[in-house]
């Protein structure tokens, strides 16, 4: 027999058993499939070896931009860096037309005047050619079809497209110092040069967000704003008066590392910046978050969290998410940032949130761990899930923030092609 003092209690547990197991039968064990797109070829010779950690994609439009680097040889596209008929026969009023063609838009740049007799430029010289830039593939999804579109002699830092169909690549190219700069006015069909050799200190560039002629891009330790499209360049604000702002609510250790850019720069579609410091990654314990005012870049606010921001994503379309784990307790909440303000759109205690994507179409998040994760997804911005079997990532999948799936690239076949296809929910 039972003893009668521990039946509530064994109760209580056989009742959060069966909860337990309802929700697992439901969510996780019910978990649906994804469907496997048909078996495609891309059309394309690439030079290899190619860097396939290095593909990108940003959303333009209905289609879909990639990227990919390769540290091949291109003679033709090494010939365009040069002054010559590459100029006069991959241009038409000062622009390039993205196409199966697959031209250069090096021939867009002028090649510098080099000083035989200045020192700081022959020393440029030297470090770049001991630093040699390979070549950029620029590639195009629609309808579920890729196919590269473009090239580049040089890699491709960034790559990111507005609704209005304003695209801006930032690239470095050999025999330039500093970035360049090409822009497009229909979601990468044609391609203009805005700037070159500018943005001096802007390591490891990312576009933050992008309002026609305004664009905000992040480089070490600083954010830039242009407010002519990509033409010049200001800094709008930059680590030291961001941490001179509440100094207080900062990890003293924060102030001794001089390598490290602290700040990662997010902008909501309220046209509201924030950096966030600390927690994830970091050496402080807590997160950081600071406002900031995207036109003058005056500080608006700053608040500490117990915990840390482990992700957070920009969709397409602006809108701003996060996965928070606070630290005591653990809990992890997917929130929704704009103007300021955290709405709450997800909880689940201490079950695991992680690997967060955001696209036009789709939300989703890895949810639990070990044999009870699976993927959580909405088609409406959070107000309803459903849950996806999970699987595994490698350097050749890539997310598709268009299309809402997941682009599975191949290794090539005897015929140098690569195969690939898509996964969709």
């Amino acid at each position: 027999m039972v003893p009668t003092w521990i039946r509530p209690w064994l109760l209580a547990a056989l009742f959060s058993y069966g909860v337990f197991a309802m929700y697992w039968y439901f969510m996780a064990g019910f978990a649906h499939d994804w469907q496997y797109g048909d078996r495609r070829m891309l059309d394309a010779r690439l030079a290899e070896p190619v860097d396939w950690d290095s593909l990108k994609a940003a959303a333009a439009g209905d289609d879909s931009l990639l990227t990919v680097n390769s540290h091949g040889r291109d003679p033709e596209a090494e010939s365009c860096m040069q002054a010559g008929d590459c100029q006069t026969q991959c241009q038409a009023a000062g622009q390039v037309t993205a196409s199966p063609d697959q031209p250069v838009l090096n021939c867009l740049v002028t090649p510098p005047k080099i000083d035989p007799n200045d020192r700081q430029q022959q020393i440029e010289r030297l470090i770049r050619r001991s630093h040699p830039k390979g070549l950029t593939y620029v590639l195009r999804r629609h309808d579920r079809q890729l196919a590269v579109v473009a090239r580049l002699q040089g890699e491709a830092e960034a790559l990111a497209c507005g609704a209005s169909g304003r695209c801006y690549l930032v690239a470095e190219l050999p025999n330039l110092s500093d970035n360049t700069v090409f822009v497009s006015d229909d979601f990468g069909q044609h391609w203009r040069l805005a700037a070159q050799q500018t943005l001096k200190k802007a390591y490891t560039p990312k576009i933050v967000a992008i309002d026609g002629d305004r664009v905000w891009l992040k480089g070490f330790k600083r954010l830039y704003r242009s407010s002519d499209g990509g033409r010049h360049w200001q800094v709008l604000i930059d680590t030291d008066r961001v941490m001179a702002y509440h100094p207080e609510l900062l990890t003293s250790s924060l102030y001794n590392d001089n390598m490290t850019d602290h700040f990662d720069w997010y902008m909501d579609d309220s046209g509201r910046l924030y950096a966030v410091t600390g927690g994830q990654y970091r050496r402080a314990p807590n997160t950081v978050m600071y406002q900031i005012d995207a036109d003058s870049g005056e500080l608006l606010a700053a608040t500490k969290y117990d915990g840390a921001f482990i992700d957070i994503e920009r969709s397409p379309t602006g809108a701003l998410f996060g996965i928070f784990r606070s630290n005591t307790p653990e809990r992890y909440t997917l929130y929704r940032l704009r103007a300021g303000e955290l709405q709450p759109l997800v909880e689940t205690g201490n079950e695991r949130m992680s690997s967060m994507r955001a696209g036009r179409r789709l939300l989703m998040f890895n949810r639990g761990q070990n044999d009870g994760e699976f993927i959580a997804l909405s088609r409406d911005g959070g107000r309803h899930w459903r849950p996806m079997n999970t699987f595994y990532f490698d350097q050749r999948m890539l997310f598709d923030p268009t299309g809402g799936g997941f682009l599975h690239i191949g290794y090539k076949n005897r015929g140098t092609q690569y195969p690939y296809h898509w996964q969709q929910p």
